[in-house]
Parts: structure tokens; sequence; C-alpha cells
């Protein structure tokens, strides 16, 4: 089965619209509505649910056990000079056999904003698919909600003021925002994979500096309570990670909010979500009567991401260790094989066909036994 085929959603051409709160309201035509506009006009007045507020999201800072700090060598600081304090890298490869009784396990934290996050998962899902590794999927709060200093900091009344900047301080790295929107849909041609920027943002924020004159507004990003889409998406995620359906729920959701398969994609998580086999419904009231069963898959998920020394998406992690970005996939691939990963008797669900730039696992194999041998004859 193609990945593209998991997702088949009608193409509609929206009105204009405009962002009201959580509703999205259809500008009026003088025209006579076609039944595509009229359908297209009922997506939009999509009205997200309700829900309870979470806990901040914002992070605390990361302590020194981190697992990055503890291995990481600059010369000054390093296992050798501070034995107590550092471990030696690479960490010593697993010799236990790996069976389908005894995978290895990558834990994924994942955002819904991150197109990234979105561009990784079909090696993510084939890997679990095809070989004896244990691949469980995390959704957390995005970095710009959780690290807000990173955009002006959490409480926009008191911005660092700057002279050059009307008073505020400017959030965000000006080259970034078109970098990845180029940069994604490059990615997305290069591994074949459907592509198209959300629309909308999953996060309401400012990030283009050039429109910017005054350079006031710039990198601010809406607190939580004034975001439209992120409470409830982190939300679901974590309902479906809860009962067991997380890359199922990334796989059919992902392609709406990414992939351009969606005009609207609010409206068709609903019943994108029931394709995970749960009921959307049922998860929504279950959400409002017992908020912090869910929320404390994304606590303990986030603190997961603080302790392996890293704090973008998607983060693969691998005992312990942050392989961060869908470019690092290979060198995840290649760390598995290392630590003997096997391709399983039969694969299991849900089953998608092979990426079109998925690692050579017989290559890799021979590259794990050559570096193994050099790491042996300098030890």
């Amino acid at each position: 089965m193609k990945r593209r085929d998991l997702v088949k959603t009608a193409l509609l051409v929206p009105p204009t619209v405009a962002l009201a709160g959580t509703r999205v309201l259809a500008q009026a035509s003088s025209l006579a509505p076609s039944s595509a506009t009229l359908a297209a006009t009922a997506k939009h007045d999509f009205i997200v649910p309700e829900l309870p507020p979470p806990p901040s999201p914002v992070k605390d800072p990361p302590t020194a056990q981190n697992w990055m700090w503890r291995h990481h060598n600059d010369y000054v600081n390093n296992i050798e000079n501070r034995p107590d304090e550092f471990d030696a890298y690479p960490p010593e490869p697993l010799t236990d056999p790996v069976t389908s009784e005894n995978p290895l396990r990558v834990d994924v934290c994942d955002s819904i904003r991150s197109c990234y996050s979105y561009l990784v998962v079909d090696r993510l899902a084939y890997l679990r698919s095809n070989y004896n590794v244990d691949v469980a999927f995390h959704v957390i709060f995005p970095v710009a909600v959780n690290s807000p200093e990173l955009f002006g900091g959490a409480d926009h009344a008191s911005l660092v003021p700057h002279p050059d900047q009307g008073g505020y301080k400017q959030g965000g790295r000006w080259y970034k925002w078109a970098d990845a929107v180029v940069d994604c849909e490059r990615v997305g041609e290069y591994q074949d994979m459907p592509f198209k920027w959300a629309n909308p943002d999953p996060i309401s924020q400012n990030h283009y500096p050039f429109l910017d004159t005054n350079k006031r507004d710039y990198g601010k990003t809406p607190l939580l309570d004034q975001q439209p889409w992120i409470l409830w998406m982190v939300r679901l995620a974590n309902a479906a990670e809860y009962h067991g359906k997380s890359l199922e729920f990334l796989l059919y959701t992902g392609e709406l909010v990414w992939g351009g398969q969606s005009e609207f994609w609010p409206a068709d998580i609903p019943a994108a979500f029931n394709k995970t086999g749960l009921d959307y419904d049922e998860i929504i009231d279950d959400i409002r009567k017992d908020p912090e069963k869910y929320d404390a898959l994304w606590i303990a998920s986030q603190t997961m991401a603080q302790e392996s020394g890293h704090g973008g998406v998607p983060n693969m992690i691998f005992r312990g260790e942050p392989y961060f970005g869908q470019d690092r996939f290979g060198h995840l691939f290649a760390r598995l094989v290392q630590n003997g990963l096997t391709p399983r008797d039969k694969p299991v669900a849900p089953i998608i066909s092979k990426p079109r730039r998925f690692p050579d696992y017989e290559k890799e194999v021979q590259y794990a036994k050559e570096d193994l041998a050099k790491r042996a004859s300098t030890s």
C-alpha cells in the first residue's frame, strides 16, 4: 500500500477565511455558491471543542545529567578530565540477540507543528513494521509553546526591551521561516512524500520579519489559551498514545496537516481520528472528564526529551541518545544495526510501502562490522 493511500479526502476549493478565536468563518460571496463551495464553507465553520486548560507546558531548564551533556567531549569537559561526571562515547553496543521477543526500542518525541516530524514518520513506520524494534511515538507541545523564551518571552507584557526593536525583544531567527518552508518541500520531493505547508498553521505566530517594519511583533506567539488548534491536537495525540494508536494517529492526520490532502485540515481531523479505531466523540468526552490522564503523557515525554539533552523535534531516542531531525534517521538506523538490529520474520501493522530512500540493511551490517573493528583496534 502506498503511504498516501492511507488518507483520502476530497480536495475542495475554499472561500477566503479569517480566523476568529477558535472558529474560522467563511467570507460571504456575492456569487451563487456551488455545492463544492457550500461543502468548503461547512468545513470552515468547524469549531474546536472546548477543553480544560492543561498545566503549563513551559519546560524546566535541563540538568547537567542529561544524556548529551554526560557524553560530549570538548577536550575540556570529558570523561578523562571529569570521570565522575561523564560517560564514554559511543556507548558499548548491546550483545544480546535481537528478536521479536527481545526487540530494540526507539522513543520518538514528535510535534504536530513540525513538518520534519511528518517527513520522517514514514521511515519510522517502515522501520517498526519490518525490523525487530519497538518505535513508540510521543507527541509533545511544540517549541513555540514549551520554549517561549525563543520567541520573545512567555509574557508579552514583560518582553525584554531592545532599542532597535520598538521596545520588544525580537523572537526567532530571521532566516528560519523561509528556510523551513523551502527545505520541507525539498525533503518531501526527495523522499517522495506529499507535502504542502500547513494551512492553517497549527501554531498562530508572527514569523515573517520583513513585513513588520517596526519589529514589534516579529516572533510574537500568542499564549496557549489564545492558540486555536494546538491544545486540541496534542490532547488527541496523547489519547491515541494512551490507547496504543499513536502511530496510526500520526499517519492518518499527518497528510491532512502537512500533506496537502485537505483544504481545511481541522475539519477532517475527527474522521481521521476515527480511522485509528478510536471514537472521536467518546475521546473528547473523556478528555473533558479526566484531562490529567492524558496530560501525564506529554509531561512525561517532555521530561524524557529534556533528559536526552535535546529540545527539538523530531527527537528519536535510542538508549538515551537523541537523534534530532529527520536527516538523522540514517544515523539512528546505523546505531540500531550496531546494536544487533534484525529484520522481522513477518511485517507488523500498520504496513506501508518502503520509503524511496530507506537505508540499505546489508550495507549497514557491513559498515557496523568495520566500525566495531576500528573501535576494537584503538581501544
